[in-house]
């Protein structure tokens, strides 16, 4: 089933890329951030994605955050997906990135495409961004529905 544009008014969607060197990212839309039509495309790859990189993968790594501490499920969930070697970012509204996203935490030791099962690496090869997460603290994505 696709996200249609609704949803992505109304839905929070935590959603993953690589980049151009194989490591793995997390985006967290917020309801305003712009979500990319490899996302929209499938909720069901999207919801797979977020279960495996949550649920099953395990964590391998120090999280280093770079937004406040806070107690909240964001915070919670980025120390925890930075702890598995992903970087994570969250909508900002900052220009000229406003509607995409910014760096929140970042793994010590990254994890690449090529660490992962056959079938996330499948559906990741299609998720890609042109960025470097080693040196950008941002991600800008166009709309879906754009």
């Amino acid at each position: 089933m696709r996200y249609e544009i609704i949803d992505l008014q109304i839905e929070d969607i935590m959603w993953f890329g690589i980049d151009n060197n194989g490591y793995i990212f997390e985006c967290t839309s917020g309801g305003i951030g712009n979500v990319p039509e490899f996302v929209c495309k499938s909720r069901e790859e999207t919801e797979r994605l977020s279960l495996f990189f949550l649920k099953e993968l395990t964590s391998s790594t120090e999280a280093k955050l770079l937004c406040p501490e806070a107690d909240n499920q964001l915070v919670k969930d980025a120390k925890l997906l930075a702890s598995k070697g992903i970087y994570c970012f969250d909508v900002t509204n900052e220009k000229p990135h406003d509607e995409n996203y910014k760096k929140i935490a970042e793994p010590l030791k990254s994890i690449n495409i090529n660490d992962l099962p056959g079938n996330i690496i499948k559906i990741l090869l299609t998720h890609k961004v042109d960025v470097d997460l080693t040196t950008s603290n941002y991600i800008d994505v166009v709309h879906a529905y754009a």
